[in-house]
Order: structure tokens, then sequence, then C-alpha cells
């Protein structure tokens, strides 16, 4: 049996970026990797991934690995905290042979993991960062604002974007928390010199 705690707000940034409905059944999840000495939550819909991780202060049990499903991590996130504090409070999951559990400030959710593999979310993390220009769907960059805000990393939603060298860009919201956000592919507008806006209007010759 494992026991795993993880920060109910981390899972809120994170379902962020889950997939709503795909055919990857497995996406429409969020993955949980847990040691004794570190807990880690992903979730991914194929073109933006959330990463954050939580080093266990000896309060993890065993070694861990599943896809909890979204409507266990929507049920999770209506929960109302008793008290101001108890939003800082971590949410338990322990598993079993055939149905785990989450629980919660009083409150329970058992439920079953999902099937299938997840991706390999350490190969979509770029290993360099590069000055290449890129264009990102908006709607992506507005989940990375709402799960900075999630993540209390700034109440204004504000966080680093930095390019990747793959055209990717990593949205670094603190030292234990990114995402990665795929760029738009195929057809796109040309990044225009704005140079001239450094000059001065041009005169009419006289």
């Amino acid at each position: 049996m494992a026991i795993i705690h993880i920060s109910r707000n981390k899972l809120k940034a994170a379902a962020y970026f889950s997939a709503a409905k795909d055919v990857r059944f497995y996406l429409c999840g969020i993955l949980i990797e847990s040691t004794p000495l570190q807990t880690r939550v992903v979730a991914t819909d194929g073109h933006a991934l959330f990463c954050t991780k939580d080093d266990a202060k000896g309060d993890n049990v065993d070694s861990f690995v599943g896809i909890v499903p979204n409507d266990t991590i929507k049920q999770i996130l209506s929960w109302k905290a008793p008290y101001k504090s108890a939003a800082d409070l971590p949410v338990v999951i322990t598993t079993a042979a055939d149905e785990q559990r989450a629980e919660w400030c009083g409150n329970t959710a058992v439920f079953k993991l999902l099937d299938g593999k997840f991706p390999e979310y350490a190969r979509v993390v770029p290993s360099t960062v590069s000055g290449e220009a890129s264009q990102f769907n908006p709607e992506l960059l507005i989940r990375c604002k709402k799960a900075a805000e999630a993540l209390g990393s700034s109440k204004f939603g504000h966080f680093a974007f930095k390019q990747g060298g793959d055209g990717s860009a990593i949205a670094v919201f603190s030292s234990e928390s990114f995402a990665v956000v795929m760029p738009l592919r195929g057809e796109k507008a040309d990044v225009a010199d704005v140079a001239w806006a450094r000059e001065a209007l041009p005169a009419e010759a006289v």
C-alpha cells in the first residue's frame, strides 16, 4: 500500500492542462508519481504539459505511479475548506490493489486509476533555451496564467516565459512548477521587423 501527500493547489493547476475529451483516454486525467522522497504531478492534452513536484517530508509511504481520472480531480477540487488555513493541507491518496482513496478535510473520494501508459513527459521538456521566435495559441497562455494564480506564484497570474530550443516555450511558475507550451505548426504569420518604432516618423520631403 502506498500513501501519497499532494498539494491541492498543484492538482488545481495541473487540471488546466489535462485533456477534457480525447481518444487517448489516458490523457483525461493527471499522472501521479511518488516515492518516499518526492511526488510529481503531470498533466497534458498534447498541446501543453504541466509538471510540478513536492519534496516529501517523510509522510509518503512506498512508491506509486498512476493516472487519477479527471472526474476524481474535479470532485477533490469541489470540496470546501472548513477554515481558511485548511487550503494548505495536502490531499492524501491511499492505494490498494483494486481501488484508491483520496481524503481531504473529512471528505473522501473512492476511485479507480485510468488504464494506459502516460506519455514520457521528460522527453517533452526542452534541454536548452533559445531566442527562437515562435507563435503560440493564446488559450494555452491563459491556462498558464490560471495555473500561476492557482499555485499562488502570482496573484496577477504572472509567470516567466522562456523559449525552448525546439520552438516550444517553458512557462516557469516557481522552482517546483512549470509548463511546456508547444508552438503553432503549419501556416504562420511572418514576424515583422519592428526597428521602425525606434526611429522618428518620416517627414515629407521639402
